[in-house]
């Protein structure tokens, strides 16, 4: 699968996907038990019909489990970039105050619009031209922020502040592109396609025993419907951190801009 078969199914809208994945499970169920209803199976056929519903049911538990925790995996890292991130990037501020005049006080503010400008990239992620102008903006900053160090190491080359702070702003860029990887790294879409397929082979199959006992049982199949979709969902929402109802917290970023005064305060 390409790289623009994955950007269209990541810029679908999740409760699009999820109502269309609700309305194709229904369709499926009633779909099997209309077929049950017609089957003139043997009674020993009939027989195996639920052993496969279990078999079927139990690998798709596996399957959602194995994906939930792909989903969650990743979650994780996000917002524990975004702790690292913001602490890198406080760590090159409280080093840049051991440097020299006039040089602390440029590369502080310098710190202070980068930090500022990487909250406004997460902050609005969804939008994709201001996110391709903030990262700009923030390759911008790092240049320019290396720039006056790597100046400031070849004026004092014995420098152990010097070498410390070259040390906290190459790890804070680092960490900026680590969460870049990780927001544009996502589920694959096969592995989301492979369960919805799974699921409608799941309920299609009970429903199909519903209807070869003539007996249908509406609140077990809306039960298994819901319960499906429901994790899905789930899956899709952990695994789009900035667009929907499921967030990673830019907090340490907030929290950061109030940590880093003024440079004349």
């Amino acid at each position: 699968m390409g790289q623009d078969d994955i950007d269209v199914f990541f810029h679908i809208p999740e409760w699009l996907i999820v109502m269309l994945l609700l309305v194709a499970m229904v369709a499926v169920c009633d779909a099997g038990y209309r077929l049950g209803l017609r089957s003139r199976a043997e009674e020993k056929t009939k027989a195996l019909v639920p052993t496969i519903a279990g078999s079927i049911l139990a690998l798709m538990g596996l399957l959602l489990g194995f994906t939930m925790s792909m989903s969650v995996t990743r979650y994780d890292a996000r917002r524990r970039l975004v702790l690292e991130e913001s602490n890198a990037i406080y760590t090159a501020y409280l080093r840049a105050q051991a440097l020299t005049a006039p040089e602390r006080t440029e590369l502080q503010e310098l710190l202070r619009r980068y930090a500022e400008v990487r909250l406004r990239v997460s902050q609005r992620a969804v939008n994709p031209p201001e996110l391709r102008q903030g990262r700009e903006e923030a390759a911008r900053l790092q240049n320019e922020l290396w720039s006056h160090a790597t100046q400031l190491g070849q004026k004092e080359p014995q420098s152990v502040p010097v070498g410390l702070f070259l040390e906290s702003l190459n790890n804070a860029f680092d960490l900026e592109n680590a969460r870049w990887i990780s927001f544009v790294g996502h589920v694959p879409p096969s592995v989301v396609y492979v369960n919805a397929f799974m699921g409608m082979v799941a309920v299609l199959i009970v429903g199909y025993g519903f209807g070869m006992t003539g007996h249908r049982h509406l609140l077990s199949e809306a039960l298994l419907i819901v319960s499906i979709t429901a994790v899905i969902a789930v899956i899709i929402e952990l695994d789009r951190p900035h667009s929907g109802i499921v967030r990673v917290s830019q907090q340490p970023l907030v929290d950061l801009q109030h940590r880093l005064p003024p440079p004349n305060h």
